[in-house]
């Protein structure tokens, strides 16, 4: 392409640039500027000079012709695509289009070729309502869960050239609910659920237009029964002790004390619960409440529901089964040592010992005992807890030794209970029989036959009532008063001649339903809290139903026995060590070997630090010997029933 070019010369380079420019039909912008000479003066400075200036046009490159791109758009509802020589357009159909390419219905990225034939259009829905019920896993709430219907009106959107055209569509939406309240009640009729339905909810289910949960039947929520328990108001004293460190109550001596009048505890009655029932007419029954009887004894007395201390002392509560006994021990102070010239102590309540018991000597009290000093070859007999500071020298000390007489009573009766039963039926056979009722049958007739019962068929029981009522006797002190009462009537039943007015068949049979009762309360095993407790002993007899606690300096061929647990600390040489339960001990036996024995029942373990040769543990029936010293001995047994040694 030419481009062209002029030389002006005049009085300035900016007229010479001026005059090219308005020549050309030019902007500075379209030209070169070449200035050939500037304007100037002759040497004298009489002539002037003209500036000479070249401008010549640039040259402009042709531009190519661009392709127009390949694309889609969406315009007015219709769908239009372009093509170039070296691509095509994509399309990309949404929810709510229908493309068809040639024919057939695509759903995914699609590439458009020129020769495709295309249909694109919106889709219209009508989607109905629906719904669900649910149950809860209780069965007590019926829900409906209700989507609304929806109808659905779409247009294509208007979209600009692109290479990738996703399709997009308008949409308007028109919310309704078809459900029919027959339709909903006809289903929950044939689940079951007739009862407790809401018609309230019902109707909202058919009419709502929004996604909803709507409970439409509830069940009766049950209400659980309350058991029965005893409030207890005591306040206890107790020394200052670390926060941080294990708390043991017999150790820091939590004893508290009530003052005469004083509130000591109230009993809460049991509430029986309310059975429930669920939507399907299913009743969940609750479980029976469990009541406490409460008996009040000695120093306490009861003002409806509310227990009062009578006199000042130790409250004790004492827990069998659902038998809860709450009574206030008194006091018994010695300031001094028990000798020959202070006699022997026999007390109802606590009895506290300033200084040591000499030889020969007895305590016995029915609350706590506690020995500030020495025990020496005497004889101590707590029913609660013994606490000897000092040492027990050649003594027997027993604690809660009325527990085993329980045992042993509960064991005999359960036996008694059985042949009662058997009397019982076997007088209802033999008068059957002579056509005659056994409750009009004469007393010393009835008598008679009892007598002949026991002759021919249970003479066995004779022995064991005789037995029974024997302990009851020697035990009286130490026994509540139904176990008097119980043996008083088996005696006047079964073993007095003269008694007959006493015998009738109203009163076998109270007699049974007595032995049931007393026998249901005492049968459960009790949680003692007995403690028996002491510095150091040496051939002595210990024996507590609950737990033995030897605090510093050990036992030295002694019976240990404790249906709960011991713990010895110091050295345990010689004798036996027996425990219901667990067994710690520092150290057993000695280098010389002397025989100790070591046992606890199926359940318990055995922890030893330090073990000499000739110590013999068992639990359950299992046994071990050691015959060389070993450090850190722990026994159970194991799931096998092996005896297990680490």
């Amino acid at each position: 392409m030419m481009t062209r070019s002029i030389t002006i010369q005049a009085e300035t380079i900016k007229a010479a640039l001026e005059e090219a420019l308005e020549l050309l039909q030019l902007t500075k912008d379209d030209v070169h500027i070449h200035v050939e000479r500037p304007a100037s003066t002759s040497m004298l400075g009489f002539k002037k000079v003209s500036a000479i200036v070249t401008v010549r046009e640039r040259e402009i490159k042709a531009k190519p012709i661009e392709e127009t791109p390949a694309g889609a758009r969406v315009l007015n509802e219709r769908l239009e695509v372009r093509f170039s020589k070296q691509s095509y357009p994509i399309i990309i159909p949404s929810t709510g289009v229908e493309l068809v390419v040639n024919g057939k219905r695509v759903t995914e990225r699609t590439v458009i070729g020129a020769a495709d034939s295309l249909e694109c259009t919106a889709v219209h829905e009508d989607i109905a309502s629906t719904y669900r019920l649910e149950l809860d896993k209780e069965k007590m709430n019926a829900t409906v869960v209700v989507t609304p219907g929806k109808k659905i009106i779409r247009s294509l959107r208007d979209q600009s050239w692109k290479p990738v055209l996703s399709i997009e569509v308008n949409e308007q939406v028109a919310v309704h609910n078809e459900l029919a309240t027959n339709q909903l009640l006809e289903e929950l009729y044939s689940m079951g659920i007739g009862e407790n339905l809401s018609m309230e909810s019902v109707r909202r289910a058919v009419t709502t237009l929004e996604d909803s949960k709507i409970v439409v039947a509830k069940g009766i929520p049950s209400v659980k029964s309350q058991d029965a328990y005893l409030d207890i108001h005591l306040k206890f004293k107790k020394e200052e002790v670390d926060c941080e460190s294990p708390i043991d109550f017999r150790e820091h001596n939590f004893i508290p004390t009530v003052k005469t009048g004083e509130l000591i505890a109230t009993h809460i009655p049991a509430v029986q619960g309310v059975s429930g029932r669920n939507v399907l007419g299913e009743v969940y029954k609750v479980k029976p409440a469990k009541d406490i009887i409460v008996r009040p004894g000695a120093g306490v007395y009861q003002v409806l529901h509310k227990l009062y201390a009578r006199i000042d002392g130790r409250p004790v509560i004492e827990w069998r089964g659902k038998v809860v006994k709450v009574y206030v021990n008194r006091e018994y102070r010695h300031a001094t040592d028990v000798n020959l010239e202070s006699g022997n102590i026999h007390f109802d309540g606590d009895v506290w010992i300033g200084g040591s018991v000499h030889p020969s000597m007895f305590i016995a009290a029915s609350g706590m005992i506690t020995i500030m000093k020495n025990c020496t070859k005497s004889s101590i007999r707590g029913t609660k807890s013994v606490f000897v500071k000092g040492s027990i020298f050649s003594s027997t000390v027993t604690v809660g030794i009325q527990e085993k007489v329980i045992i042993i009573l509960v064991k005999n009766l359960s036996e008694i209970l059985d042949y009662l039963r058997k009397i019982e039926s076997a007088l209802v056979q033999v008068f059957a029989l002579r056509g005659e009722d056994p409750q009009e049958i004469a007393p010393f007739l009835l008598k008679q036959a009892i007598h002949l019962l026991l002759e021919r068929k249970y003479g066995d029981f004779t022995e064991v009532n005789k037995e029974f009522i024997q302990i009851v006797q020697n035990h009286t002190k130490r026994l509540d008063k139904e176990w008097l009462t119980l043996a008083t009537r088996l005696y006047e039943l079964f073993v007095d001649p003269l008694r007959e007015e006493q015998t009738s068949f109203l009163a076998l049979r109270h007699l049974i339903g007595e032995a049931e009762r007393l026998l249901e309360l005492y049968s459960e095993d009790t949680t003692p809290e007995s403690v028996l407790q002491a510095e150091f002993a040496l051939n002595s007899i210990l024996y507590s139903n609950g737990n033995i606690h030897i605090r510093s300096k050990g036992v030295y061929n002694c019976s240990v026995t404790a249906l709960r647990d011991i713990t010895i600390k110091g050295v345990c040489r010689g004798g036996e060590v027996i425990a219901g339960r667990h067994v710690q001990l520092d150290e057993t036996g000695s280098s010389a070997g002397i025989r100790t024995f070591i046992q606890t029942d199926e359940t318990g373990s055995i922890a030893i630090g330090k073990v000499h040769a000739g110590t013999i543990i068992q639990i359950g029936s299992n046994r071990h010997e050691f015959l060389d010293s070993r450090q850190q001995v722990t026994a159970k047994l194991n799931e096998e029933g092996l005896l297990s040694i680490r």
